[in-house]
């Protein structure tokens, strides 16, 4: 529920011309979008640290043999690379919609699966079945599939006909545009399934890490990363160290928020219940892996999706169908296949 309602107010924050929400004479000239990337990140990774903090506190004043309660607050070095990351991660993904539009972006992030599973087995040497492969594609196939507005046939019969109404120029920039997006979404994806695959790493070294430990971990150290960044973008504009730059994204997000008012609860609820939501994932990866993970976080996706054509109505067409009954599917056969190693695993022990 946590996630359903982040994801609804994701969308909210990267889409509502927040012009609609003041009188007419307090209206900009053009889009009042909220773009501040950083800032946003800053905020949802400082509250999740805040959140978890009195978990990590509890546990560490539990255990046996502990002294001082302050180092367990103090950042792991070991985490630093799948946090720096993270934090890289999500504005490539914005920075690719200048060349793609967002269905192409939804498509190419369904496959997030696999990098997360290939970078598993670079650096962990990570091994997985046939039947997990299997259910992995057919999930991220479905996902991509029910995402779809377009008649996914379309997309072929564009490949092997030409559009004589455009010129060359036109045909070559469009070219250009959706390559370098679709790089950035790779980049993306990679960084992703790097943060993911060093989680998992870390996890095996140490053993006795708590999901709440972890989760404090991966967001105080993005804490630090983000806010370095701000705070030195800051001071660099301020002294005119950087003239290409007028105002830094931290003062531009204040006039923006104090503008708009409503934008600070959207802020606000957005982070709330993307800290409580984590609560939950570190959790999963602690216990399960870090696939385990992305399987609930994509099929969260999926049904977050299924239910606005539920609740809008929205029309379903035979395509998105079978995306459905391929996320269904790929979901079973990775509940078979791991309820059959498990039963493997017990006749072993016994």
């Amino acid at each position: 529920m946590s996630f359903l309602v982040w994801g609804y107010l994701q969308e909210r924050l990267s889409s509502t011309d927040y012009n609609i929400t003041v009188s007419e004479e307090n209206r900009l000239p053009y889009a009042a979008k909220w773009e501040f990337v950083i800032v946003l990140n800053f905020c949802m990774a400082f509250t999740c640290a805040l959140t978890v903090t009195p978990f990590v506190l509890y546990q560490n004043i539990s255990s046996i043999g502990k002294g001082s309660i302050l180092p367990s607050l103090m950042p792991m070095r070991d985490l630093a690379p799948a946090a720096l990351s993270n934090c890289l991660a999500s504005p490539f993904g914005y920075f690719s919609l200048r060349y793609i539009n967002y269905p192409m972006l939804l498509l190419a992030k369904s496959s997030k699966l696999v990098p997360v599973m290939l970078c598993s087995y670079i650096l962990n040497g990570k091994r997985y079945s046939i039947a997990q492969i299997m259910s992995v594609a057919l999930i991220s196939f479905g996902v991509a599939l029910f995402s779809s507005k377009k008649n996914p046939m379309s997309f072929f019969s564009a490949l092997i006909t030409t559009d004589e109404s455009k010129s060359t120029a036109e045909s070559s920039e469009d070219a250009m545009n959706t390559t370098i997006g679709l790089c950035l979404v790779s980049i993306n994806l990679l960084m992703d399934g790097f943060t993911n695959a060093r989680q998992d790493k870390f996890k095996q070294q140490r053993k006795d890490t708590t999901s709440f430990t972890m989760m404090y971990q991966m967001n105080i150290l993005q804490v630090v990363f983000l806010g370095t960044y701000l705070v030195t973008e800051f001071f660099l504009v301020e002294f005119d160290y950087l003239t290409t730059v007028k105002e830094s994204e931290i003062f531009k997000s204040i006039i923006f928020a104090l503008k708009f008012q409503s934008v600070s609860k959207d802020v606000a609820l957005f982070c709330i219940t993307g800290a409580l939501g984590q609560l939950f994932l570190f959790y999963i990866i602690t216990e399960f892996g870090s696939l385990m993970c992305v399987l609930i976080t994509v099929t969260r996706k999926f049904f977050s999706i299924l239910l606005s054509v539920v609740i809008y109505r929205h029309n379903v067409q035979w395509w998105q169908w079978i995306g459905v009954a391929s996320v269904f599917v790929g979901l079973i056969g990775n509940s078979f296949e791991k309820y059959l190693a498990k039963k493997k695993q017990k006749k072993k022990l016994e």
